[in-house]
């Protein structure tokens, strides 16, 4: 009898060492809050009396509440290893000599257009299609990336609207050593045109026979309202000597730019003003503008020598790389001529008529 009770305690040991086991897996395993994590909590508690209580079919329940912990343990992992592959946080610990799982990332770059010559001159342009809502939303990067130099011959615009678009010429005729590059701009303007705006540009270079084609798409926005020009009133022009910031006499013209269908604020910046002379020098000045045309711009020419005792062709440019849509580009402009006279009587300043 004592031997046969022993054996009992015995077992009863064991299945109440199993149920405690098997409880305190099942609530440490779930790791979400809420509902779910109240209901791994009351079975967690319920296992442990479940298996010791003495009874009916006691190795049975033993048994159910090992299947149970079992359960959870693999929906537990399958479930954790799913949310470290995709966020890469470890739920719950891995096991020892497995791997832990990473998450699998994957990177866009920027489309390129590439060609290749198959004699180690690889030359590559990004991006491989520029968009202009007037204004171009990047510059073209033309890259070598062989093992020898590639010479760019030339850069041509052609297509159905390539009137409308100008590039600068920084990689004109440039030979590209491997691991460089050369970068040019690209401007669009609508000139009234509507509707979608495409053409071409042709890369000519010695990596290949085959030209490397760069898609260009611009676009007017609609119905502009916002218009800037060079106002009829208020210009006039001053032969200052020393009127330079470097202290060389200067053609000094002063004007002003009237703003309609909309208000300063709605202007991201200040307005780029280009003033240029033939013969003499071009200076660019950025500019505040009003409503109703107050306060004048002032651009000072720097002159030299050979600049007196002639007349000058000078020409007001608002914008002029046309980065603000507006209702009407053909006001951006204004010439208009003034003559300067002789060095010798340009000791003082001196008003001109312009």
């Amino acid at each position: 009898m004592a031997t046969t009770e022993g054996a009992n305690a015995s077992i009863g040991l064991g299945l109440a060492i199993i149920g405690a086991v098997c409880g305190t897996a099942m609530a440490g395993l779930v790791t979400e809050s809420g509902v779910i994590r109240l209901v791994a909590l009351c079975l967690g508690a319920a296992i442990p009396p479940f298996v010791s209580t003495v009874g009916q079919w006691r190795p049975v329940r033993a048994g159910l509440a090992v299947l149970i912990t079992v359960v959870a343990l693999v929906v537990t992992y399958s479930g954790s290893v799913g949310v470290t592959v995709a966020t890469g946080d470890v739920i719950v610990p891995v096991p020892p000599g497995l791997p832990v799982p990473t998450k699998t990332t994957t990177t866009t770059s920027q489309p390129t257009a590439t060609t290749s010559g198959g004699n180690d001159r690889v030359l590559e342009a990004a991006p491989a299609k520029l968009t202009c809502k007037p204004i171009c939303d990047s510059k073209v990067t033309i890259k070598s990336t062989g093992k020898a130099p590639v010479h760019v011959k030339t850069v041509e615009l052609g297509g159905p609207a390539k009137a409308k678009f100008t590039r600068t010429a920084e990689c004109v005729g440039k030979t590209v050593d491997p691991g460089d590059d050369c970068t040019f701009e690209v401007t669009f303007k609508p000139a009234g045109a509507t509707g979608a705006q495409t053409a071409q540009l042709t890369v000519e270079h010695d990596a290949s026979d085959e030209p490397m084609v760069i898609e260009l798409s611009g676009e007017q926005p609609p119905n502009p309202v916002l218009d800037l020009g060079v106002s009829s009133k208020s210009l006039s022009c001053v032969l200052q000597p020393g009127g330079t910031v470097d202290g060389r006499d200067a053609l000094e013209v002063f004007f002003q730019i009237a703003l309609t269908g909309a208000t300063p604020d709605q202007l991201a910046s200040l307005v780029p003003v280009e003033v240029s002379s033939v013969p003499g020098a071009t200076v660019t000045v950025n500019t505040a503008v009003s409503p109703d045309s107050t306060g004048s711009t002032v651009a000072a020419l720097p002159l030299k020598a050979s600049d007196y005792g002639r007349a000058h062709s000078v020409t007001i440019t608002i914008d002029p790389g046309h980065k603000i849509a507006e209702r009407n580009e053909s006001n951006n402009t204004r010439k208009f001529r003034v003559t300067l006279p002789a060095e010798s009587t340009a000791r003082q300043t001196v008003p001109l008529h312009c």
